[in-house]
């Protein structure tokens, strides 16, 4: 029989690869460089919010692929990620 202390490391770890996971990902979904900030696992609503910000090239990248127009990147993105189930937890 696991104790609680058990399932809250293996909660805890199960989170942390989820982390690393949108940190290496999310990224992908942009033509221009991005920084992933923030990534925090609400359990209330069972999902993971990760802000995305620009990267010091971004500006230039996007310049470049709009033929030299001048670029302003202000503020970042927030993207939530929620968990679905699987027939195999239901």
């Amino acid at each position: 029989m696991s104790t609680l202390n058990d399932e809250m490391a293996d909660v805890r770890a199960d989170v942390e690869d989820v982390r690393a996971h949108l940190r290496e990902e999310v990224p992908k979904c942009f033509e221009f460089d991005v920084t992933v900030g923030n990534v925090t696992y609400n359990a209330n609503s069972d999902s993971v919010s990760v802000t995305v910000e620009p990267s010091s090239q971004a500006r230039e990248q996007l310049s470049d692929r709009l033929g030299g127009v001048n670029v302003k990147t202000d503020g970042q993105l927030e993207f939530e990620f929620r968990f679905s189930r699987s027939e195999r937890e239901e």
